[in-house]
């Protein structure tokens, strides 16, 4: 029964590989540019949030051990001996959140140093524009900003969620234009040194040959502030 499986599988595949290279080239690319998107929007959902929000435990974290500690000093002289004990434990759970927290900046520090940053977005978006004649820009907006990742729990610490909060910020804009300048456009987007994160793309052919794409997309960034449209 599973070779029966296997040969439905691969037979499935080479289907599915025969379709796509029945297509012409600038519809595999289109495929391949949304593929691409789909990457990235399922890496936000699966890695970067839930990163951040052990990242954001792990400060509330540290904000009680360190009250915990100071409370404790003030028990010190009053249960000698234990109380040194417990404080030396506390301590030592301390310094565990504390490379937990070190560990989590580092690495949110570096994943935001690939991002475009939300000032730049849409100049970036305009000057990449300008770099394909053929496209027109219909309409562009901002899509806010959202909290990333903060645990329920950091209601009960402000000062904590202050101090570690990240921000989404997105950009919805849509672009008219041939299909091999849509293309283009969404290439030099990709190929960009800082990158953006994928939120959508909706495809319209309205006027043959003239196409309509409505693209979202989304940076982090520690600063509340958007840019102004």
């Amino acid at each position: 029964m599973s070779f029966v499986w296997l040969d439905r599988a691969r037979a499935g595949v080479l289907r599915l590989q025969r379709q796509f290279d029945g297509r012409v080239q600038r519809e595999r690319i289109l495929l391949i540019g949304v593929g691409v998107a789909l990457t990235w929007m399922a890496a936000d959902r699966l890695w970067i949030t839930p990163a951040f929000k052990e990242w954001s435990v792990a400060r509330v974290r540290q904000t009680a051990a360190q009250t915990a500690v100071q409370n404790l000093n003030t028990e010190i002289v009053a249960r000698g001996s234990a109380a040194r004990s417990a404080e030396q434990q506390l301590r030592a759970a301390l310094a565990q959140s504390r490379e937990r927290v070190r560990q989590g900046d580092a690495a949110l520090q570096a994943f935001g140093a690939s991002l475009v940053g939300a000032p730049e977005m849409v100049p970036m978006l305009d000057r990449l524009l300008g770099q394909v004649g053929g496209l027109r820009m219909r309409s562009v907006q901002s899509l806010g900003r959202s909290e990333v990742g903060m645990p329920t729990a950091a209601a009960s610490a402000p000062a904590a969620s202050a101090a570690g909060a990240l921000f989404r910020h997105g950009v919805e804009l849509t672009v008219e234009g041939s299909y091999a300048d849509v293309v283009s456009y969404v290439r030099a987007i990709e190929a960009m040194p800082q990158h953006v994160l994928w939120g959508g793309m909706q495809l319209q052919v309205e006027q043959y040959p003239k196409v309509v794409v409505t693209l979202r997309l989304y940076t982090l960034s520690p600063d509340r502030g958007w840019l102004e449209i």
